[in-house]
């Protein structure tokens, strides 16, 4: 049996190179106010949108519509905090 999914874990995220884009020229967790993207974020980006305490996330929904969401831990429930 073949099973698959839409998840590909060898492929890196544009909010993910962003994020790490930024921590190189020193931005730190709770600095980036907002990030926009072309779809909703896969659940690794969203761990690091909420590690990162981002403000706000936007990105387009299928239908067009662009999604909010203040802050970005609301893309994420019952996350896992670092101590």
């Amino acid at each position: 049996m073949n099973v698959e999914n839409a998840a590909y874990p060898l492929g890196v995220c544009a909010e993910r190179t962003a994020i790490a884009k930024a921590a190189s020229e020193g931005v730190r967790p709770g600095e980036i106010d907002a990030i926009g993207i072309t779809a909703s974020p896969c659940g690794g980006c969203r761990q690091w949108l909420h590690e990162w305490q981002i403000e706000r996330v936007y990105f387009r929904r299928p239908d067009g519509s662009i999604a909010e969401y203040a802050p970005a831990a609301k893309l994420l429930p019952d996350a896992w905090d670092l101590p």
